[in-house]
């Protein structure tokens, strides 16, 4: 479905360059992750955008493949398993958050951070992932993200849609090393907010093709780099808030250049993340909350659309599933 009341009836649309101060206000509440492989080259695997902080620490969420693929094959482009292995073990399939492997570029219009990257957390069955992230001592008073709330309404077929997430990531001028373990190193960082305009395209509450989670697709076409980002309902007057994840894009690639042509991005139903568990603080004994208590005793910001029809069941097996109630 075209942008409704399009003159030139288009499908899409990149508004970024004609939006500097929309893209100075969303900025800071991107994040971009940064991996390095075993001879402490770095690469951009994905998106985050900041759901929650404070003065120490930022909740973000992003796509679980932008971690468990993204950073993985950064860290560990030789796999440690033979793929027809039987049994793999979980820490084969999980990144490694150490500050040398992993960091969380954060950047607002006048100052920038590698955050470090505290805690992750996703389930198996959906592409969304939690992390908790938190600035370098230096820095920590210059952090200051622009908190994206979740959005617990579902789009509609036809509903104008904006994507929100980093494009053109890449990396260059890289220095060596100048100490131990990858310290002191130096290079430079392309990347640019994107903000792209279009319309619901289908609704699949029982999950679609191979993504069998809560999802719909837009008319817009995702590029690599902005899986992790988020999708927003606009509304005049009203705070920008996120419905979607970009998961995925199975868009032809014409349409990627084409505006006259029909993207196909896959996104996450955002509520579904409201099961994911997360520690309130950086400690080994910090309890673990999912967003939706946290949400519920006020130690995040609350979903625009309410929470009292989401609900959590714990399953016999010890995990959870969530449910609408309408």
């Amino acid at each position: 479905m075209p942008i409704p009341n399009d003159p030139e009836n288009r499908y899409w649309i990149d508004v970024s360059n004609a939006n500097p101060k929309l893209v100075d206000e969303l900025r800071p509440c991107l994040v971009s992750f940064l991996a390095f492989n075993y001879g402490h080259e770095p690469d951009f695997a994905g998106t985050g955008f900041v759901i929650g902080a404070n003065t120490d620490s930022a909740i973000v969420i992003t796509a679980k493949h932008v971690l468990t693929e993204g950073v993985l094959n950064i860290q560990r482009p030789v796999p440690r398993h033979a793929p027809s292995a039987l049994f793999v073990p979980a820490s084969a399939k999980t990144p490694i958050l150490h500050e040398e492997k992993l960091r969380a570029m954060w950047m607002s219009s006048e100052n920038a951070d590698l955050l470090f990257a505290r805690h992750l957390s996703y389930h198996d069955s959906e592409d969304i992932a939690c992390c908790l992230l938190a600035p370098q001592e230096s820095y920590a008073t210059q952090f200051k993200p622009v908190v994206i709330p979740l959005d617990t309404t579902r789009p509609a077929v036809g509903d104008v849609v904006h994507m929100v997430s980093q494009g053109g990531m890449k990396i260059s001028g890289r220095l060596p090393p100048t100490g131990v373990n990858g310290v002191g190193q130096r290079f430079t960082v392309h990347r640019r907010v994107s903000i792209r305009v279009g319309t619901v395209t289908a609704i699949y509450p029982q999950g679609f093709r191979q993504y069998p989670w809560q999802c719909f697709t837009t008319s817009i076409p995702a590029e690599p780099g902005m899986s992790g980002g988020f999708v927003y309902l606009p509304r005049d007057g009203k705070q920008v808030a996120a419905c979607g994840i970009v998961c995925a894009d199975n868009s032809i690639p014409e349409s990627h250049t084409d505006y006259s042509l029909c993207g196909e991005s896959v996104v996450a139903c955002a509520w579904i993340a409201l099961s994911l568990p997360v520690p309130q603080y950086y400690a080994n004994d910090s309890p673990m909350h999912t967003l939706l208590d946290m949400m519920k005793t006020g130690a995040m910001p609350p979903a625009i659309g309410g929470i009292d029809h989401i609900q959590i069941i714990d399953r016999e097996d010890g995990g959870i599933d969530i449910k609408r109630l309408e």
